[in-house]
């Protein structure tokens, strides 16, 4: 018979009461991360990171790829929501309308999602909710910042998925953006074609406002809409349909200088969108909308920055302010007062202007400036390429453009690739 000595067994029982009391450590340990990670905010990820695609074999919305066909779009529309994109926001709010009723008349019958992301999920909100003093707070009241329109009581109406990259765009807040619940249909990130009000939700989705990072995110917020957000538990569930063609609508003034947008990655961005349709080209249909250097202002070289907002605050002294504190000497509709100076006699009680403004006879009429006078040579080359992978299925517009004749190519680019799926 075997016989343990007394201080093995003394052994055996301290070492079985350390392994509980580890346990019960342990286990203490997994409930409060566990806790900490639902009620926590995660850090967003830094500037230029593209979520990597799924892992092989993970659900990535392709698992029925073989009944791909035109009876349902899904239709995605990234929109840049930096400072320097109000105009474009505004003409794609006045283009939609046509683009939705041809959508319903030309594609009759057909079953479509509708959702839009922007390309900075959570930043702006972060700075703006920190300096709430109170939930009846309003930003808009007496300030001019970017927490302009900020309204401290939507931090208990907005949820997680409202500050994740790639997770449709529902209660747009801050400057230039609807600042309100768009009221999507049972707690739906997208629409339907069976819903009502389809026009105006959009509409209030797609102001996404103009206090995004500059170092804009386009293909990050896409890819993270399409590949991990519409998977099962995440922001998006239900609106990638393995059967749907997908159609994307990209929308930004981002170029070179954004960390993600490197030309050498414009294939693979086509093969990950391939993929969620398992590699059928006729399943994606990608248009890019943004800047290609062909729109550059007469005097681009003596500009120190971008015009910003124009024609889109209907602020007209501000618009010429900016305008004549950029452009050259000698625009007619620029005027500066100047005091007489030595040797010449004093004027009395004369102030001159800082800044020249604009003259009496031009100050009721916007200045003849236009966002999109850019002079990057190349601006969009990597967006430009991206959509070219996709040959007929595929269109790159200048955003200066009217946005009725881009989306009208769109719809183009989706006839053709019904052909296809027929």
């Amino acid at each position: 018979m075997l016989r343990i000595q007394p201080i093995v067994l003394l052994a055996i029982a301290g070492l079985s009461t350390f392994i509980s009391l580890a346990s019960c450590a342990q286990s203490d340990v997994v409930v409060a991360s566990d806790l900490d990670a639902a009620v926590a905010p995660q850090p967003p990820p830094e500037p230029g990171f593209i979520p990597p695609p799924p892992e092989a074999g993970a659900d990535a919305g392709n698992r029925a790829c073989e009944g791909l066909s035109c009876n349902m779009v899904d239709i995605l529309f990234v929109v840049d929501n930096s400072i320097s994109m109000g105009s474009a926001q505004k003409r794609l709010k006045e283009a939609f309308p046509a683009f939705l009723n041809q959508v319903k008349t030309q594609l009759k019958d057909v079953d479509f999602h509708l959702m839009v992301v922007d390309s900075d999920a959570s930043g702006y909100e972060r700075r703006c909710a920190s300096s709430c003093p109170s939930p009846e707070y309003d930003g808009s009241v007496g300030t001019d910042n970017i927490c302009q329109g900020f309204s401290c009581a939507s931090i208990s109406a907005r949820g997680a998925c409202d500050i994740t990259l790639g997770a449709g765009v529902v209660y747009p807040v801050g400057r230039n953006t609807s600042n309100r619940d768009c009221n999507f249909p049972n707690g739906r990130r997208y629409l339907t074609s069976q819903d009502d009000d389809v026009e105006e939700r959009f509409l209030c989705s797609a102001a996404v406002g103009t206090a995004g990072d500059g170092d804009e995110r386009p293909i990050g917020a896409m890819l993270a809409a399409l590949e991990v957000e519409s998977r099962e538990g995440g922001c998006n569930e239900g609106f990638l349909r393995d059967d749907a063609l997908l159609v994307v609508v990209v929308v930004t003034d981002a170029g070179t200088s954004a960390t993600e947008l490197d030309t050498a990655r414009a294939l693979e961005w086509r093969e990950r969108l391939l993929a969620l349709k398992c590699g059928r080209e006729e399943g994606v249909v990608v248009t890019t909308i943004s800047h290609d250097g062909t729109q550059i202002a007469p005097w681009y070289s003596s500009m120190t920055m971008p015009i910003m907002n124009a024609n889109w605050d209907n602020n007209l002294p501000m618009q010429w302010r900016e305008f004549c504190s950029q452009v050259p000497g000698g625009d007619p509709c620029c005027c500066q007062k100047t005091c007489p100076r030595p040797p010449l006699p004093p004027e009395p009680g004369c102030i001159p202007d800082p800044v020249a403004r604009a003259c009496e006879e031009c100050a009721g009429q916007p200045p003849p400036m236009d966002a999109c006078w850019f002079a990057f040579t190349g601006y969009g080359a990597s967006l430009v390429r991206f959509a070219d992978a996709f040959g007929e299925r595929g269109s790159h517009r200048e955003i200066c453009e009217d946005f009725s004749d881009v989306l009208d190519g769109t719809l183009e680019s989706v006839k053709k690739a019904c052909v296809n799926l027929k």
